[in-house]
């Protein structure tokens, strides 16, 4: 008898379940807008630190490979670890802002998505940081560009009593 037969057969591997944030209304969305704006505020000034210190780094490795000097590996190692710096802010805020049900899409203009429901179907909210208190709206297969502005009803406004103070 093989003594492989009695084996259970090898299970596959468990995926880790995929983050899938939950459709909001817009006025949902507006109620969350005071924490979300200073959570996407610091990313959008990170994002702009980070690029920074990498076009540097880049700039300095080049320099680097023709002249050699100690002054010169302390300040790449300095850069290395503050685009690492950057990188693990970045992470932090965008976990704060998928815990207000947000989808990060472009850290340098600071641009939120959020799932919604329109006529029964599943859309895209759109908030960026520069118009904070107005929403727009696309099609989950259009883009930005496609976005139209959605009509909130009268007094519906950002709300900053829904929220505490962000450390």
């Amino acid at each position: 008898m093989n003594p492989k037969s009695n084996r259970s057969p090898p299970h596959a591997a468990k995926k880790a379940p995929v983050w899938q944030p939950e459709a909001l209304a817009a006025e949902d969305v507006l109620k969350r807008v005071p924490l979300l704006k200073r959570i996407v505020r610091d990313v959008v000034d990170t994002f702009e630190t980070r690029r920074k210190r990498k076009e540097r780094l880049e700039e300095l490795t080049v320099i680097s490979r023709k002249f050699c000097s100690s002054e010169i590996e302390e300040t790449l190692n300095s850069l290395r670890r503050e685009v690492n710096d950057c990188d693990r802010a970045l992470e932090t805020y965008e976990k704060e802002t998928r815990d207000l049900g947000g989808i990060p899409k472009d850290p340098g203009r600071g641009l939120v998505y959020f799932y919604s429901y329109r006529d029964s179907r599943k859309i895209f909210l759109v908030w960026e940081l520069r118009d904070p208190d107005i929403l727009s709206w696309h099609e989950l297969d259009e883009s930005f560009s496609d976005r139209v502005p959605v009509e909130m009803p009268a007094g519906a406004r950002a709300s900053g009593s829904d929220f505490p103070e962000r450390d």
